[in-house]
């Protein structure tokens, strides 16, 4: 599949409440919102934007924190809680004079999707999950023995992992690397061109700070993301795709699931890992148009 690189495609920004939001849009008809996770940005859907526009009004933002999206004050962590993030998507939808979307969410946007589907119900025709993640994770991801492989997120706590990470650009390329490979099925994940896409992205003034506080507001030992609201069981329609082969969100938590929702399919995808929209970018367009028609 032939790369489009970021400045192949249209960019937008809008002023939300408290924070300008960058993002991306192509296409016509229904609106498709797709949300990315850490690391990334919104051009880890690029594979899947141009086929998806063929029938939805995609619409791919930056979450606050990365990207081409503001950074608010980084020192303070209230600002990069998921509660907010997700409270973005609403606005973001309100500024664009959408009533309801298609809602897909990955990584830390799958809790986004998640905290989404409570609070705003009736913003959403239907949502898809990529390797869902629910309030029972928490215990299972910081707890022995998978605290192995979630070391990162204690890492991104401490005052040096910035400095470190952005050290130079070699520094950030061998950091990143580590998890594009790590999480995917077969490494390597990207090519050297896609690799430096990514580099650039996390070499802009703040965005790996951005990136991390994400873990110091959400994910350090005594963070709570999760409310009363997001504990409930929700009856919207949810696809749900979990790469058989994603280290950090095993598939082998699919019995968390039925905790919270009572009308989703659940689809294990082998040959995959953690990234399915760049590994498997044909299954993602299928099953999204199928289960969104």
């Amino acid at each position: 599949m032939t790369i489009r690189r970021p400045e192949h495609f249209t960019h937008h920004e809008v002023q939300l409440s408290d924070v300008k939001i960058h993002y991306v849009r192509e296409g016509a008809g229904p609106t498709l919102l797709l949300l990315h996770g850490w690391p990334g940005f919104w051009w880890e859907w690029s594979k899947v934007i141009g086929p998806l526009s063929e029938r939805f009004d995609v619409i791919v933002p930056d979450l606050r924190g990365f990207g081409d999206s503001e950074k608010p004050d980084l020192s303070d962590l209230a600002q990069y809680s998921l509660e907010r993030v997700a409270d973005d998507q609403a606005e973001l939808l309100n500024a664009l004079g959408i009533d309801q979307a298609y809602v897909v969410g990955h990584d830390y946007s799958a809790i986004v999707v998640h905290k989404f589907i409570r609070k705003y119900p009736d913003r959403v025709v239907k949502a898809a999950i990529f390797d869902p993640i629910t309030p029972d994770f928490g215990p299972f991801y910081l707890g022995f023995p998978h605290i192995a492989e979630s070391w990162y997120s204690q890492f991104h706590q401490t005052d040096m992992s910035v400095e470190l990470v952005t050290s130079s650009r070699e520094a950030c390329r061998i950091y990143f690397k580590h998890f594009f490979d790590h999480w995917s099925y077969h490494a390597p994940l990207l090519t050297q061109d896609e690799l430096d896409i990514y580099v650039d992205n996390c070499m802009k003034p703040n965005n790996v700070h951005g990136g991390f506080n994400y873990y110091r507001s959400n994910l350090s030992v005594t963070s709570d993301p999760w409310t009363d609201l997001d504990r409930t069981v929700s009856d919207l329609p949810v696809t749900m795709l979990w790469g058989v082969g994603d280290p950090v969100v095993p598939s082998s938590l699919v019995h968390q699931v039925p905790n919270y929702y009572s009308n989703y399919t659940m689809e294990l995808i082998q040959d995959a890992g953690h990234f399915m929209m760049v590994e498997k970018p044909e299954v993602v367009i299928d099953r999204l148009k199928a289960g969104f028609r």
